[in-house]
């Protein structure tokens, strides 16, 4: 049976209203006659009908055939009919047009409410519906979820049951007004009386449920994400504080070959001088400071993911300053979740050698004489080129200097305003072997090192640029030996550049002067003058404060600047009245005085300049060097004072043995011969004290290291101390039997311990107890020497070991001493690779303690400077 297709909407429309039209115009009826315009306006309603439901083609096939009929047999006059088609075409037209404009937005509303209806099924989020009065009429997965309930449970309840009756109020009361409304963190109570922290979200619905105005409410549980949130911010600051307190640097990468890092531990920047940043914002930076040696190995190392048990590296790095640092690798792979690897998490530790510290000190004990000499050449030159502005004069001074100490010649060329260089000194030493006539201006060598500013160093000659403020060169100073033991070494280029730029700022302070008194401004002069200057007019008033003057002074130029100097300068009149001042040209020789700031005292060599205008004073800090002379100077007064007394009791005793006049029995001799021999031991000790703390200095002590019996060398000491020690001086031995033989210098144990006990003596004014003691402690061997005497203040216990330190520098008690012989203690302890140190309290006695190696101990290190044999016991 053949099956027809099924008829579209607008076929079946047009096969109704058609035979409509032809029916209702056809003259069968009595219509047409009796009421014309009634059968005229059915056949409109036919046509408008058509167009309605069907659309345009059905309403406009009607017209076709019904308007024709209309004119043929119901119109009583042709002009009616033709007046009648425009409602015929007008009606249908717009009937067509609402109707399509009335389905395409019911088919939009079908569509949305499809797509809300889909999204409410499937939104993680609780969704619900509820309509003018309040009530729930939608419930969706996610609500239930949420709170608990079902829809069958829900729907039709009200919605302050649902979210609370406070909540529901500013919920209704929004969707009201019309306005979309979000509460946030709410707590919402679940169907099983927990508690849940939720969002709120309204928003008005005109029709979106039913036939009245309703609201669509949105919770979102917000209590789950805040715990996660938290959770994660206590995971990240963990990680965070493990990764910048630990002694490695830390880091992640991906797993790629050349993975970029994604995270750097802030502590790589100590190890190589890159920050983090830096190696972040460049991903192949850190491979590119692989050592070229080392890069094609560590390269393929990073191609492969690290085994589960982690692998182990290690390769060189080039630091930022150019050092090469020897660093383990060593890394993990991070797994995740479904076990495939989603990075490389690793550290980086330092294995350089760290000796160089120690190399150092090395060398600078062996030269420490000969660093000294430089020093105070370097301290002396600075004086003569600070004692007046006369550059010329002070360089030619300087230049003795140098070929007096240091080289066999000394020239210094400057180079002039005009580009032309002047011989400004030429000094020769007395001890230099003669050669040629130097020339009149510098050779081509010493002018392209004054063109590049770069210093030149060989073993019989140093040449280097002088380097004035602003990076300008102004001439050369070059050194010559020759004739010296030994040639120049790169240790000795800081010294001679010192010197260098001391009389490059001479030469700049000078011709800066110069311009003070060419140039009103001197302030864009003088900015940049390394020495505090300042210039007081006729009338007593500060008009020029430079930086340098601010440094020095900690005063600032706004406090003083068109101030009378008796105000603003700490002391002025009490200052000028030391200070030298001469005239443009002559030599004035600066003068040390101590200036009070707000924070301490600093001393300063200054002198003044007197012109037209005032007078230009110049001065700089000098606290360091017056502390070392104040240093010297107490060493001398303290040896002088601790000779004088044995020496004096010496000569007392022995003017007494000559006294013709003063009869003497054989024992009152005999007790001035004991006078003498005491006192001349006593001397004796204190100068050769003297002796060993220099040969302590330059490294010049000879140590014989041989086993020995400790217990028996402290019976001996205590024996011998017992002989001149104070009757109300108590001295006890508390030896260990099982005490192991001593790997050290017997002689220097023995000086170590006399030192201690006489120590103990002196500080012990009012007698007591002194007790020393032996004992073996894990490979090595511990003495010790206690006391019930004065004690030790703790602010001063880091001090005694120190060079020349007193406890009591001005003998309020009684207490002499040169403050050598705890130096000399450290100094041997630490020589024969042990330790002391002291545990005290003011008034409650000292206990001294050191530590020396057994024999066969690993521990036996003697510090490197110790010039000697080493015998061990076979």
């Amino acid at each position: 049976m053949l099956k027809l297709p099924r008829p579209s909407r607008w076929q079946a429309t047009a096969f109704v209203a058609v035979p409509a039209e032809v029916v209702l115009n056809l003259p069968v009826w009595d219509l047409h006659s009796r009421a014309p315009i009634a059968a005229t306006a059915a056949g409109v309603a036919i046509a408008v009908a058509a167009a309605a439901f069907g659309g345009m083609l059905p309403g406009l096939a009607a017209v076709a055939v019904g308007w024709p009929l209309n004119l043929s047999y119901v119109a009583d006059e042709p002009a009616d009919a033709l007046f009648a088609l425009p409602a015929w075409v007008v009606g249908v037209g717009a009937a067509a047009w609402a109707a399509e404009t009335v389905r395409r937005r019911a088919g939009a509303h079908r569509l949305a409410e499809s797509r809300l209806g889909g999204i409410t099924e499937v939104a993680s989020d609780a969704i619900v519906g509820v309509d003018a009065d309040g009530v729930v009429v939608a419930w969706n997965a996610g609500a239930e979820r949420l709170y608990g309930y079902s829809s069958a449970e829900i729907l039709d309840r009200s919605l302050a049951e649902v979210v609370g009756g406070r909540n529901a109020d500013s919920l209704m009361e929004s969707m009201r007004s019309g306005e979309s409304l979000t509460l946030d963190d709410v707590d919402q109570t679940r169907r099983d009386g927990s508690i849940a922290s939720a969002s709120l979200s309204l928003i008005p619905a005109p029709a979106g449920f039913g036939e009245s105005q309703g609201a669509v409410v949105v919770a979102r549980e917000v209590g789950e994400r805040r715990r996660l949130a938290n959770r994660l911010g206590e995971v990240e600051a963990r990680h965070r504080a493990l990764t910048e307190h630990v002694p490695v640097a830390t880091y992640l990468r991906s797993t790629e070959p050349d993975g970029p890092p994604t995270f750097v531990g802030r502590q790589i920047e100590q190890l190589i001088g890159y920050s983090a940043d830096d190696l972040l914002a460049d991903p192949g930076l850190f491979l590119r400071l692989v050592h070229p040696q080392d890069r094609e190995r560590v390269t393929a190392e990073r191609a492969v993911v690290p085994p589960p048990e982690g692998s182990r590296s290690s390769y060189r790095l080039v630091a930022r300053d150019g050092r090469v640092v020897w660093v383990r690798d060593e890394a993990v792979v991070v797994l995740g979740e479904d076990g495939r690897p989603h990075g490389v998490q690793g550290y980086l530790s330092d294995m350089s050698e760290r000796n160089e510290l120690q190399t150092a000190a090395d060398a600078a004990a062996a030269e420490a004489r000969d660093r000294r000499r430089k020093v105070e050449f370097v301290a002396e030159a600075a004086a003569v080129l600070a004692s007046s502005l006369d550059f010329r004069s002070t360089v030619t001074d300087v230049a003795r200097l140098a070929v007096r100490d240091l080289a066999d010649s000394c020239v210094v060329d400057i180079l002039e305003e005009d580009g032309t260089f002047t011989r400004l000194a030429a000094e020769q030493a007395a001890h230099a072997l003669v050669g040629a006539e130097p020339e009149a201006g510098p050779d081509a060598e010493v002018i392209d090192i004054v063109r590049r500013q770069a210093p030149e160093l060989s073993p019989v000659r140093m040449c280097l640029p002088l380097i004035s403020r602003g990076g300008r060169a102004v001439g050369a100073l070059t050194l010559t030996g020759g004739a010296r033991a030994s040639g120049f070494l790169p240790a000795d280029l800081p010294w001679a550049q010192a010197v260098a730029r001391t009389i490059a700022l001479a030469i700049d302070n000078s011709r800066l002067h110069a311009e003070v008194e060419a140039r009103s401004d001197a302030n864009k002069v003088l900015t940049h003058v390394g020495d505090g200057v300042f210039l007081v007019d006729r009338a007593g008033v500060i008009r020029l404060w430079n930086p340098a003057a601010e440094a020095i002074t900690g005063i600032e130029g706004e406090a003083v600047l068109g101030r009378p100097a008796a105000s603003g300068f700490p002391r002025w009149p009490d200052l000028i009245e030391r200070v030298p001042v001469g005239r443009a040209g002559d030599l004035v020789e600066a003068e040390a005085l101590p200036l009070e700031t707000e924070t301490e005292e600093r001393w300063i060599s200054i002198s003044g300049v007197e012109f037209f205008g005032g007078t230009v004073y110049a001065f700089r800090d000098i606290t360091e060097a017056h502390r070392l002379d104040e240093l010297k100077a107490e060493f001398i007064a303290t040896a002088s004072h601790e000779l004088r007394t044995p020496l004096a009791a010496v000569y007392g005793a022995a003017q007494t043995l000559r006294r013709h006049d003063f009869a003497l029995d054989e024992a009152g001799r005999e007790r001035f011969i004991a006078l003498i021999v005491d006192e001349s031991e006593r001397l004796a000790r204190i100068v050769n004290q003297i002796l060993l703390a220099n040969q302590l200095e330059v490294g010049r002590v000879d140590l014989v290291m041989e086993p020995f019996d400790a217990n028996e060398l402290l019976e001996r000491v205590v024996e011998a101390a017992r002989t001149h020690a104070p009757p109300q001086i108590t001295l006890d031995v508390e030896a260990a039997e099982d005490t192991p033989p001593v790997a050290a210098d017997k002689d220097r144990v023995r000086q170590v311990l006399v030192n201690l006990v006489e120590n103990a003596i002196k500080y012990s004014p009012g007698g007591g107890r002194i007790e020393l003691g032996v004992r073996a402690d894990d490979g090595s061997v511990l003495f010790h020497v206690s006391d019930e005497g004065l004690g030790i203040p703790d602010a001063e216990r880091e001090a005694i070991f120190e060079k020349f330190y007193r406890l009591d520098p001005d003998m309020t008690q009684g207490v002499g001493g040169t403050g050598l012989g705890l130096y000399i203690c450290n100094e041997l302890v630490e020589r024969m690779g042990g330790r002391i140190w002291v545990e005290s309290a003011e008034g409650e006695g000292s206990s001294f303690w050191f530590q020396l190696p057994s024999v066969g101990s690993s521990r036996f290190a003697p510090k490197p400077g110790a010039v000697g044999r080493i015998v061990r016991d076979a």
